[in-house]
């Protein structure tokens, strides 16, 4: 009998554990969600990094508080993104793991001698490489699960992550970025999947397991290149989190050829929106006439660092006008014409602290 009891303790002690992923924290503790907003270049002494593009502000679900100064900068390895990322990293030879890396300006453009020729602006404008980006929605972010959880990073920083290490691309240096992790069980993913179907977003890293594959009828057609055609030509769902959180996640097709923000999000969440996202030569003209339409930043102020106009500016972010709804969306599609016929997408969250932690915007146009 003690024997048996032997046997069986060693089965356990030997057997192989698996940590399910999570976004991490500032720490590399579990976090259910972060929310980020990196700082453009700027000459003051605000946040460790901002004179070299690299400083940061980030907020978390289990302190609930302002956007804090990072101590450490998007460089450092020891900080909440790296710390999240790594865990790929770690596993990305497990062919049991799914993952999917995504941008409109996929890493590995912009290396050759000719293409550093042409200025960041141009490239995050889309005024070059039209038929290697255009035909695809304007969609970033990174996606890893096991069987049992995983992790949605959105964020609008071009020609990131790297698929095989980390490291903060020069290209994430000048302007503003807006980032958002979100932890979810697996039986969310097929959701996800859908949103992509629905984004057609540029994907430069893949892997899917064919269990999973099975699983997600929709995510597997986007990894292999399908998208949603005719209609319905947007998608807006539910997300729970691991940790019970609901975001509001958008998605549209090419095909919804309309501006994101007044078309759905704001009809939907049933709240005035200010917007700031990327606008350059094709601005969105403000629609007052709707029952709930959006405006678009002008000036923002984060935190102790300088004041900083839009035009320094490529996060993706939006703020319920309405306190009383307290949502804010972090995304990756801009308000411009010239994205009407494009796939992208938002995801939203109704929070009191993250509406005070992201009411940065200190000036807007207005009708």
């Amino acid at each position: 009998m003690l024997k048996l009891v032997f046997s069986i303790c060693a089965i356990f002690l030997i057997a192989p554990t698996f940590a399910a992923f999570s976004c991490k924290d500032q720490s590399g503790n579990d976090v259910d969600w972060f929310a980020v907003y990196k700082m453009p270049i700027e000459k003051d002494n605000s946040v460790p990094g901002v004179a070299g593009g690299i400083g940061w502000y980030y907020v978390d679900v289990n302190k609930k508080g302002t956007l804090q100064p990072s101590a450490k900068t998007l460089d450092d390895t020891d900080q909440a993104l790296a710390y999240t990322l790594q865990q790929y990293y770690d596993k990305q030879s497990d062919k049991s793991i799914f993952h999917v890396m995504f941008n409109d300006e996929p890493w590995g453009t912009g290396n050759s001698k000719d293409e550093q020729k042409i200025s960041l602006e141009e490239i995050l404008s889309n005024r070059v490489f039209p038929s290697q980006s255009s035909s695809y929605g304007h969609t970033k972010g990174t996606i890893f699960f096991d069987n049992d959880s995983g992790v949605w990073l959105v964020h609008s920083v071009p020609l990131f992550p790297n698929p095989t290490k980390y490291e903060y691309p020069t290209s994430g240096h000048d302007y503003g970025q807006t980032m958002l992790c979100m932890t979810f069980k697996y039986s969310e993913l097929s959701k996800i999947g859908t949103q992509l179907f629905f984004n057609r977003p540029n994907i430069y890293s893949s892997n899917l397991p064919t269990s999973m594959a099975a699983d997600n009828a929709d995510l597997a057609k986007a990894i292999a290149g399908g998208y949603q055609k005719g209609s319905p030509t947007s998608s807006v769902l539910e997300l729970e989190t691991a940790g019970g959180y609901s975001f509001t996640s958008f998605a549209k097709t090419k095909e919804f050829n309309a501006d994101l923000y007044d078309g759905i999000v704001a009809p939907t969440l049933k709240t005035n929106l200010v917007v700031e996202t990327w606008r350059r030569g094709s601005e969105v003209p403000l629609d007052c006439k709707l029952t709930y339409h959006a405006n678009d930043a002008k000036t923002i102020k984060v935190g102790d660092t300088t004041a900083f106009s839009y035009t320094k500016d490529h996060s993706k972010m939006a703020h319920s006008a309405d306190m009383t709804k307290p949502w804010v969306c972090i995304g990756d599609i801009n308000r411009m014409t010239s994205q009407y016929s494009r796939g992208g997408g938002t995801t939203c969250i109704s929070s009191t602290f993250l509406w005070k932690a992201y009411s940065v915007i200190s000036d807007q146009n207005t009708c």
